[in-house]
């Protein structure tokens, strides 16, 4: 008996953020493939910014005490950095397999934790931990803006990049992996193998590189779970 919700029908489409060549793969990968359904890495928050040019990245990081609000900001500047020297924005992969899903008629999903819950999740992160790696960010951004962009790039582009990156970034900041990776693989895992069970034919999930194998692993633990119920 072939289970409806077999990971099998997913096919995931790793991207880089601000990386034009992530963005053609993502638009490729969904025009061939023609699923039933194309679910991105945004929530209806960020993809109200990213398709309205009224709203502010200020509109929709929720104002969740000071240094959760400055530490979401110093992100999206890191982001908006790395943008304005690739030549695209985060979040323009995402646009582009959501279009690329609507011309071949497929569902779009937009799969990943509220950012309010994320920021409130973060509220519960020893301070120290917080003002550490918010102020790492502007020393980063200053390089990225000295012209480092194209070479980190072409660093995270590297086999085994993404994960030794992680891996890094999990034991310098433990608990905030957990909210920014760790809880919204878990989430975005939940959101697959709810869509799995509404369509009978392909999902493309369209994920940054650093949530593919948590939520590979968290899909197939919940698969796992609901086939032994």
């Amino acid at each position: 008996m072939v289970v409806k919700t077999s990971i099998d029908r997913v096919v995931f489409v790793s991207v880089i953020h601000t990386d034009t060549d992530s963005l053609e793969e993502a638009r490729r990968v969904v025009l061939e493939t023609e699923p039933d359904v194309v679910a991105v890495e945004l929530d209806h928050a960020r993809y109200a910014q990213l398709t309205n040019p009224d709203v502010s990245e200020e509109d929709f990081i929720p104002d969740s005490g000071d240094m959760i609000s400055q530490l979401l900001n110093q992100i999206a500047l890191l982001e908006d950095g790395l943008g304005s020297l690739s030549g695209t924005s985060a979040g323009e992969e995402m646009l582009a397999a959501i279009e690329a899903g609507k011309k071949t008629g497929a569902k779009i999903a937009l799969i990943d934790r509220p950012i309010h819950a994320t920021a409130q999740a973060l509220l519960k992160i020893p301070l120290d931990e917080i003002y550490k790696m918010t102020n790492l960010i502007p020393d980063a951004t200053e390089d990225i803006q000295n012209g480092g962009a194209v070479d980190i790039m072409a660093i995270l582009k590297e086999d085994g990049a993404i994960d030794k990156l992680m891996d890094e970034f999990r034991e310098e900041f433990p608990n905030i992996a957990k909210v920014l990776i760790e809880d919204r693989d878990e989430y975005i895992a939940d959101a697959i193998l709810t869509l799995l069970g509404d369509v009978d034919g392909k999902v493309v999930v369209v994920l940054g590189a650093g949530h593919i194998d948590g939520v590979k692993k968290a899909l197939q633990r919940a698969l796992k779970a609901k086939s032994a119920s």
